[in-house]
């Protein structure tokens, strides 16, 4: 009833009535953020799908499409699940037997307390491709948000070891080679690695003599994962290093 009666005392008055946009009933909004030359919220029909999208902000030459991010808020509700069952984990490594254990569990610590839950899905933002296949090119949902990054140029090393590193990309190097430039702890796994890629690709690979797995590159922007030795795990939580590989995996590829 009040913005009734202002909206009359101003008509009254002889004066313009300006509304804040809506968007249309049968729409709904994309927020998009990147290497794009319109950035910002796009309004698409309902039933419109993600390319349609990417058509309106067009993305720049040079955006890498890889890495882009497509986060939703159903998928974001999931990973808030998983990341408070990684840091129940985590609140236990300082109380465990052994110190190399220990100190991973606080470089962990510090690392889930910087990323929360972001919704990201994969998909990868190629228009072309997802116009080609529309299976690879799902409606567009209320409340979806795209990043597209620029190309990244390292991949980061990152969980049993020394120190988490930043290693600049080369385009055949697998991840035991990025991991032979981050010296790994004595609480790293001997046999396993996970390797996430920019799109958000997890990866198991053995780097043992019994079970070693084909040289598999590393994309720019990826991320290695050395997991903590399954046997100081197993107490606590059997599946551990595979769930914060995909919790790694939930995140935004950064130029």
């Amino acid at each position: 009833m009040i913005a009734l009666r202002i909206a009359v005392w101003l008509a009254l008055l002889g004066c313009p009535l300006r509304l804040a946009a809506q968007p249309a009933p049968d729409t709904l909004v994309v927020e998009v953020e990147g290497a794009v030359a319109q950035p910002g919220t796009v309004e698409v029909k309902a039933g419109g799908r993600l390319s349609d999208v990417l058509n309106a902000v067009r993305p720049h030459p040079d955006a890498y499409l890889l890495g882009a991010s497509l986060q939703r808020v159903k998928e974001r509700r999931d990973q808030v699940r998983l990341h408070a069952g990684l840091q129940y984990t985590v609140d236990q490594l300082p109380a465990h037997d052994d110190l190399h254990v220990r100190a991973i569990g606080a470089q962990l610590d510090d690392w889930l307390q910087s990323h929360p839950a972001t919704g990201r899905t994969r998909l990868v933002l190629e228009r072309r491709l997802m116009q080609a296949h529309p299976r690879l090119d799902p409606p567009a949902q209320a409340g979806d948000r795209v990043l597209v990054p620029l190309r990244p140029r390292t991949v980061r090393v990152m969980g049993a070891v020394e120190h988490p590193c930043e290693v600049p990309h080369e385009p055949l190097l697998d991840a035991p080679g990025y991991l032979a430039r981050c010296p790994a702890s004595a609480a790293a796994d001997p046999d396993l690695l996970f390797v996430i890629q920019p799109d958000g690709l997890v990866q198991s690979l053995g780097v043992a003599a019994w079970n070693r797995a084909d040289p598999q590159p590393v994309a720019a922007g990826g991320t290695v994962y050395v997991p903590i030795r399954q046997s100081a795990m197993n107490h606590l939580d059997a599946t551990f290093n595979e769930a914060f590989a995909s919790f790694i995996a939930t995140q935004p590829v950064e130029p």
